[in-house]
């Protein structure tokens, strides 16, 4: 039956890297799979993809790089820990997560995911406009998914919160009024506004941006230090050599660029989900509007 499913997999690429140990015997090659997602992407030009291939190519590791079948992100956490039919997995560190996989602490996102623009309608604009406190915005209702960690990251931090079980709901929720913003991250904000386009009534607060710490790790399966170590060897070597950031800013500058971080005031939250050993004090690693990539 595994053998069945295994068959699905899609082999991306080869790397005949051949590299050896201290007893001049080579080392192992690494069957890599990770899981190919319900929404379709190009897979060539899939950033997280395209950094873990990057990663690898320095690892100085042989390796085999699989997609497997389709599947939703809690069911890719579940096949990561039997580490059968998925090997890899990227996902939002928490502390549960951490406890049960092995993650290389090196945020692909540099953190951007916790940079939130607000989604609000248009009519709601001028409500926004004299908010500059967390004070002030929690007399607001926020919109978030019943389960996501940022629901509870904007609870902790004494915002009030509607929820759905469902994405496009949300949006529904903002434009019938049980809602007053929605916050997304910058990543996220250009494809969903492409998307409502022909709605014309939902669009960015202008004046504010949430900001709190959330990495998006690589985790492998606890049991795989082979995977863990290649993986993590490669990531540093490319930030060492420039090569994450080249990557990075071709794929996110004009992203960044289109949120207007300087127009807008940070209001910075606390995240006490953030496990201890998250790299929070190595600034090479995080993006800040300091740091901005040039276009």
């Amino acid at each position: 039956m595994m053998a069945g499913r295994l068959a699905l997999a899609i082999t991306l690429l080869v790397y005949p890297v051949t590299t050896f140990a201290s007893n001049d015997q080579p080392k192992a090659t690494l069957n890599i799979i990770y899981p190919k997602p319900e929404r379709e992407h190009e897979l060539d030009n899939w950033y997280p993809l395209a950094l873990l291939k990057l990663a690898l190519e320095h690892s100085g590791q042989a390796y085999t790089l699989q997609s497997s079948i389709k599947m939703v992100q809690s069911r890719s956490l579940k096949e990561l820990e039997q580490g059968e039919l998925v090997n890899v997995v990227w996902s939002m560190t928490s502390i549960e997560r951490e406890a049960v996989f092995k993650p290389i602490r090196i945020p692909i996102y540099k953190g951007l995911y916790g940079w939130r623009l607000l989604l609000t309608t248009k009519d709601k604009l001028p409500l926004f406009e004299p908010l500059k406190t967390p004070t002030q915005l929690k007399k607001l209702y926020f919109v978030q998914g019943h389960d996501w960690p940022d629901t509870e990251i904007l609870k902790d931090n004494d915002f009030q919160v509607s929820t759905s079980t469902s994405y496009e709901s949300l949006f529904n929720m903002l434009i019938k009024g049980r809602g007053d913003a929605f916050p997304r991250s910058i990543l996220e904000v250009d494809w969903e506004l492409s998307q409502l386009a022909k709605t014309h009534e939902i669009t960015v607060v202008p004046n504010v941006v949430f900001s709190y710490p959330a990495a998006i790790y690589f985790f492998v399966n606890s049991q795989r230090d082979d995977l863990h170590n290649a993986i993590e060897t490669g990531l540093e070597k490319i930030h060492s050599n420039g090569q994450f950031n080249k990557l990075f800013d071709h794929y996110f500058a004009q992203t960044i660029a289109n949120a207007k971080l300087a127009d807008k005031k940070i209001i910075k939250l606390e995240n006490k989900h953030l496990p201890k050993l998250t790299p929070v004090n190595n600034s090479t690693l995080w993006f800040t509007p300091e740091k901005q990539p040039t276009q």
